[in-house]
Order: C-alpha cells, then sequence, then structure tokens
C-alpha cells in the first residue's frame, strides 16, 4: 500500500478534498490524510465525500486530522484533556467514515506546545513550559488506551510514531518504546524512516521493532551531524537508501507512506514511488 500523504499538498495551501485529489491523480492508490491542513468548514462533509468519490482507495489518518477550528499541536501527553478527548475521537470518526487501515499519532511531548503560525515544518516545535515526566507518561499512556479500545470497534490499527530528539518527544529511545509496547501489546509502531536515519536509531529500531511496525513514513534524510535542517524529508532515489527496510516482513501488507516538504517536486515523488514498487518485489 504505496502512498503520499496529503500535507504535502496541505503545506502548499491546498485543501483537504484537492490535496486528497492530487494524491491519487499523481497515480497512488492510498493517501493519508495528514496533519498539515488548515481549518476547513464542514469538513465531515468533506471527508464522506473523498470516500464517495473515491471508494476502492485505501486510507490511514495521522494526527491531527481533521484540523480542528483553531490550529493546535496534538500532545498526548497532555491525557485526555477536553481538547485531546474531542481530537482522538475524530481520529477515529474519520477512520471510520473513510475505513482506514491506520490511524497514528506523535509520541507525546516532554513539554507544553504552542502553536505558530509561521513555523517551519523542520523547526523545533515553540515550547511553554516542561511536563512533569510522571504525568505525561500517564497522559500518553490514557491516550493510547482510549485509542486502541476505538480502533477495536472501528477495525483498524493504532501507532505512534518515532520522532526526532529536536522536538522533545516523551516516547523516544528505544527503551521508551519497548517499555510502552510492554504494557500496549496491540499498538503499533509508526516508523518514520527519516526520523530513524537522522537520529541515528534506524539500525536498532529494526532490530528490536522490525515485528511491531505498522506502517512506514517513507523519507530520506541524512544524520543530525550532517543534515542542516531537523529530518530533510528528501526522496528515495536508490535501493541502498531503504535496503535496511528488508527486516520488515510485512513491508507489502502495511501502509508505506511518502512524507515530503513542497521543496520535492511532483515528478521526484512519481520516481520515488516507481522505485519503491521495484523494491517491494524484494519481498
Amino acid at each position: 500500500m504505496i502512498g503520499l500523504s496529503s500535507s504535502y499538498y496541505g503545506l502548499q495551501k491546498k485543501k483537504v478534498y484537492e490535496s486528497a485529489k492530487s494524491v491519487f491523480d499523481l497515480g497512488f492508490e492510498t493517501v493519508e490524510l495528514g496533519a498539515a491542513h488548515g481549518p476547513e468548514e464542514n469538513i465531515w462533509d468533506t471527508v464522506k465525500k473523498i470516500k464517495h468519490d473515491f471508494p476502492d482507495k485505501n486510507y490511514t489518518v495521522h494526527g491531527l486530522f481533521p484540523p480542528p477550528e483553531q490550529r493546535m499541536w496534538f500532545n498526548a501527553s497532555l491525557g485526555l484533556t477536553k481538547q485531546n478527548n474531542a481530537a482522538v475521537e475524530a481520529f477515529f470518526k474519520t477512520a471510520e467514515i473513510t475505513e482506514a487501515k491506520m490511524v497514528s499519532i506523535h509520541p507525546g511531548f516532554r513539554e507544553e506546545i504552542i502553536w505558530k503560525e509561521h513555523d517551519e515544518p523542520e523547526s523545533r516545535p515553540a515550547t511553554q513550559r516542561k511536563i512533569p515526566e510522571e504525568k505525561a507518561w500517564e497522559g500518553v499512556f490514557k491516550v493510547i488506551e482510549k485509542s486502541l479500545n476505538l480502533a477495536e470497534d472501528v477495525g483498524c490499527n493504532f501507532a505512534i510514531e518515532n520522532v526526532p530528539n529536536i522536538a522533545i518527544p516523551l516516547v523516544y529511545s528505544p527503551n521508551d518504546f519497548e517499555k510502552t509496547f510492554e504494557k500496549f501489546p496491540d499498538l503499533k509502531l509508526l516508523l518514520d524512516y527519516g526520523h530513524a536515519l537522522y537520529d541515528n536509531v534506524l539500525p536498532i529500531f529494526l532490530d528490536k521493532f522490525h515485528n511491531k511496525i505498522g506502517q512506514v513514513h517513507l523519507h530520506f534524510s541524512r544524520a543530525e551531524a550532517i543534515a542542516p535542517t531537523a529530518d530533510e524529508h528528501d526522496p528515495i532515489t536508490s535501493f541502498d537508501q531503504v535496503n535496511p527496510l528488508l527486516k520488515v516482513k510485512q513491508f507489502k501488507e502495511i501502509p508505506i507512506i511518502f512524507e515530503h516538504w513542497p521543496k520535492t517536486k511532483e515528478s521526484q515523488i512519481a520516481e520515488e514511488k516507481k522505485l519503491i514498487e521495484k523494491f517491494e518485489s524484494k519481498f
């Protein structure tokens, strides 16, 4: 299930419907309804129209989607606040409407995050104050528990993503993920390939968690010491760049979602798609 995040077009100020349609027009059978969209009126009508107009496509949902009326960072470390609870329920309402295969979120942050309208996608989020660690873990666990219950009701999978250390994530190290998977055996890992490359943790994540991977965000990044920005989100251009993923034996059965900034051209994404389709033949 090779797809593209709608965030690629959302960052270009396209609306949700136009973004999803653009993904399909580029030749993909799968779209991830992503987090980089601004607020829209009648968003539920839009989600239903996408499913109605493209009923045979595959869908995944990446929080924060759908975009709320006021822009915000979804921070699971705050637990099931009124705002977070509504967001979680909206993730799975989207999944139910679209018959999505996966809902995924970021792994919670160690600090409160402030939304800034002009943040660069690769920049460190603006923070307000540190969240006490015990409270943050309690909050993330409550969000995961509710999400797994809703995932079972809807009939989809639920995953948390590895994000770069520059974003001050709560669930970050292999030990953090191990602790979380031990508590929630049904939880999946959304392996963000570029994040893992940037943080120099790809080999250990693939060794420890290859069987837990339920989705991949696919893009290339050089390591932190070399990359000029946090996780470059560049296109994959060779098998050598992705051969480590041969450890993920379920590669052909899970969503593989390209995630890029607008600096990447559609023509580059189309070439990347051809390359990964050939890579699939190795499984």
